[in-house]
């Protein structure tokens, strides 16, 4: 059902070589409105502008660069997106790729010894099916970049360029000397739209985006019930993510997906939560690796949390790294990253069936921590965690954090205290006496730290406005709830 998808493991920095730029233009909608507070980029030179209230965008030699850090090997005239290999010749030039298996035995060469000046690009996934890990050098003139590429299984999404065929035409090599550079907009509520620009020079660039497909408005539930939604899964799926030595694994592992059966039916937008495991658990038991031996080993335990939040209407991705706390970037954001990229991708399954404007994390545990080092990340909209935390910076969500007063491993005191540091946004916290660090997942949806999960995710992600209840106010029902001590920050008092 999924596409695969290609990681590279390399990391390193792109720089543009400079030249005159001067585009501009206005970006709207099918109306003919301007869109403001639409980004616009210009991929290549790594440049960026936000619309104003006209919907203007301009750039400039002298418009600032935002350098953003990524997955890929690159050098001032080598670029690696996606599966794809880009080369810019400023002037005719030997061009080159090879690659190789970990042994050092070439796989395949491709090579112009007399390349015109221009942009072209090498596609590895059409031109090798090896689902190895691979050696890829490439080659202009005497610059060489080397680095390890893995491919993880299917076909990869790779955004049209317009393109002409080389003059070998036989070769993967693809001549795109027609196009410059690509500029990609996007605005919330709107589909993504990229454009290829043949000159950055004395250029207007008007762009008319589509209104993203509209969903239903949730209506409110239950959340110490099941929710309304049948939920399916998805195991191992989706890119490589977490620290290679995995305490359980020993490798890279993958992620599973849970989710509303009839996702794509269903009428709604549905929220993405992305969970982070414990330190050697897992979303549900995977043998032989990942079993629940209460004597020894507990690993696989959180189905009941995952499988609540998904009937409620939550799109759940989990990595099935076990150090969720571990690696750069974490698991869980390789996890956002792939999904959104799935959202957006119109060979997906998932295309335009999620939320990506409501993205929300928990994770309990070292997942706990993990959730709290990723929170400055601007696309959440709301966290949790379980029985886990870490030294907070840029919250600029709602956060609920929940302990366990026989909690051995995790104090309710360090929990506490960082609740009390989130003071401008609204936060929550919740000590379940009788709780130790994970009784709180047996419960059933009637459960405190199952209610409160799938209640607070309600609230934030739906706009469940009946179940603000559970935290709002000096009347709420966890202040009431003679199971717990419940604690609200300023914000959530009234």
């Amino acid at each position: 059902m999924l596409r695969n998808v290609f990681y590279v493991i390399a990391v390193t920095v792109f720089s543009a070589s400079t030249q005159t730029i001067n585009l501009q233009g206005v970006v709207s909608n099918s109306d003919g409105d301007p869109i403001s507070g639409a980004i616009v980029s210009l991929v290549v030179q790594d440049m960026k502008d936000t619309t104003g209230a006209d919907g203007k965008y301009a750039f400039s030699s002298g418009t600032s660069v935002k350098h953003l850090s990524v997955i890929a090997p690159q050098s001032n005239d080598i670029s690696l997106k996606n599966s794809v290999l880009q080369f810019a010749l400023s002037t005719q030039s030997p061009m080159k790729v090879e690659l190789f298996d970990l042994k050092g035995n070439l796989i395949m060469r491709e090579a112009d010894m007399n390349a015109a000046a221009g942009m072209y690009r090498f596609d590895i996934s059409r031109n090798c099916q090896a689902a190895k890990v691979l050696i890829i050098k490439a080659a202009i003139g005497r610059s060489e970049v080397s680095f390890r590429y893995m491919s993880l299984g299917g076909q990869n999404a790779l955004t049209t360029v317009n393109s002409t065929s080389a003059a070998n035409s036989g070769s993967g090599l693809t001549a795109m000397a027609a196009a410059v550079d690509t500029l990609k907009v996007t605005a919330t509520g709107y589909k993504t739209k990229s454009v290829a620009i043949t000159s950055l020079e004395n250029q207007e660039q008007n762009i008319t985006l589509e209104a993203e497909a509209a969903g239903k408005e949730f209506p409110t539930a239950d959340p110490t019930k099941k929710g309304p939604f049948e939920v399916t899964s998805e195991k191992d799926v989706g890119p490589l993510a977490g620290i290679a030595d995995d305490p359980i694994y020993h490798k890279q592992k993958r992620l599973n997906l849970y989710y509303p059966k009839n996702f794509a039916t269903s009428g709604y937008l549905h929220p993405i939560l992305i969970w982070a495991n414990g330190y050697k658990d897992n979303p549900e038991e995977n043998p032989p690796d990942c079993i629940i031996d209460r004597n020894q080993q507990w690993c696989g335990q959180y189905l009941p949390i995952i499988e609540h939040l998904a009937s409620h209407g939550f799109f759940v991705v989990a990595p099935l790294s076990t150090a969720t706390g571990s690696g750069d970037p974490l698991p869980t954001i390789v996890a956002m990253d792939w999904i959104i990229e799935q959202n957006e991708d119109p060979e997906s399954p998932y295309y335009q069936h999620l939320d990506a404007s409501r993205i929300g994390q928990l994770g309990h545990s070292f997942g706990g921590m993990s959730t709290c080092k990723s929170a400055a990340d601007p696309r959440y909209k709301a966290l949790a965690t379980i029985c886990g935390t870490n030294p907070l910076s840029g919250v600029h969500t709602p956060m609920l954090f929940y302990c366990g007063g026989k909690d051995g491993t995790v104090s309710c005191d360090g929990v506490k205290n960082t609740f009390k540091t989130v003071t401008n946004q609204p936060a929550f916290f919740i000590n379940e006496f009788n709780s130790d660090h994970g009784w709180w997942v047996y419960q059933g949806p009637g459960g405190v730290s199952l209610s409160a999960a799938a209640a607070w995710f309600r609230v934030f992600l739906m706009n469940d406005t009946s179940n603000r209840k559970f935290f709002y106010g000096s009347d709420c029902t966890f202040c009431k709830d003679s199971r717990v001590d419940a604690e609200q920050n300023s914000l959530m008092a009234q």
